[in-house]
């Protein structure tokens, strides 16, 4: 199956402080899923694959006008990512990055893929007073679905058709060159584009009130890494970052030493207190480990104390 792929993603605000920022369109994967090919003078001789190529361009086309979003062209990254000896505690692993660390990489809420799932012609023949004539219907049907970058889930899905019916006689036969077949991938991707933005806008102004809470990070070896759900935003001491209600997973990490690694149930303002271990102890090192291996987060009034994962 050949395929193209672009990365979009959509800033949905996953975390608040980029809830008002427009969509960053950052991971696309446009797929061919054909069955059928149509007639030869039809576009049957034109590769299935290189129009689900086109339907790329197609859709970043009528995307960059949408108001409220910007696209991102990174497929170079993606195949630069693709192509990289991954490691895992220094051993070759066979594991391999997926379009959805790709966007996740590239701080994307969401993932837009396009499938070209129809290029195919029907035909009715007509025999009127001995004259034989063909009526040939020829369709391209895209569809295009958005999954949420973080755990895959289905947050948006759309399609759109076009058609072109031409009628073949004994004195008149009528062949499609390849621009008028495009025209058709345009008109189609034009008709399933609109379904697509309204849903996701919606999402967005949903996010957008959604309640939020402020977070503050230190720890015992500042500056650190912080990540929230997989996103890095910032480093140590990180003050008052805003984020919504609910639970979020907190990773913090710093070259030498543990990742320290927690999910947390956010419905106040919070301060964090990371303890940082190096990743190799000395045993008087290792002694104050254990009388200390706590993260301290104060939650509201009171506080509470969330133990450390290891």
């Amino acid at each position: 199956m050949k395929k193209m792929i672009l990365t979009i993603g959509i800033l949905l605000g996953t975390l608040t402080g980029w809830a008002a920022a427009p969509m960053r369109v950052a991971v696309l994967e446009f797929e061919d899923q054909t069955g059928m090919r149509p007639d030869q003078r039809l576009g049957g001789a034109l590769s299935k694959g290189s129009l689900a190529e086109r339907g790329v361009f197609m859709l970043g086309k009528h995307l960059v006008n949408q108001d409220g979003m910007v696209l991102i062209d990174r497929r170079d990254f993606l195949e630069q990512v693709e192509r990289l000896p991954l490691l895992d505690d220094g051993r070759p692993t066979p594991t391999r990055p997926s379009f959805l660390h790709v966007a996740q990489a590239l701080r994307a809420d969401a993932v837009l893929r396009g499938n070209l799932v129809s290029f195919s012609s029907g035909t009715r023949t007509v025999n009127q007073g001995g004259h034989r004539s063909e009526l040939s219907t020829l369709t391209v049907r895209v569809a295009l679905e958005a999954l949420d970058a973080i755990d895959g889930a289905v947050i948006a899905v759309a399609d759109g058709r076009a058609q072109r019916q031409v009628r073949q006689t004994a004195g008149l036969e009528t062949t499609l060159g390849e621009d008028e077949i495009l025209d058709l991938l345009d008109e189609a991707v034009a008709n399933a584009v609109p379904s697509l933005h309204q849903t996701l806008q919606a999402r967005a102004e949903a996010k957008r009130d959604r309640p939020t809470v402020r977070i503050s990070v230190e720890t015992t070896a500042d500056p650190a890494l912080v990540e929230i759900n997989g996103i890095l935003v910032g480093s140590t001491p990180l003050k008052e970052f805003e984020v919504y209600k609910g639970d979020h997973v907190l990773t913090v990490g710093k070259p030498g030493y543990r990742d320290m690694t927690k999910r947390i149930l956010f419905e106040h303002d919070a301060r964090i207190e990371v303890p940082m271990f190096r990743a190799e102890l000395t045993a008087d090192e290792i002694k104050e480990v254990i009388e200390s291996m706590r993260i301290h987060a104060f939650i509201g009034e009171p506080g509470i104390i969330i133990h450390r994962l290891d």
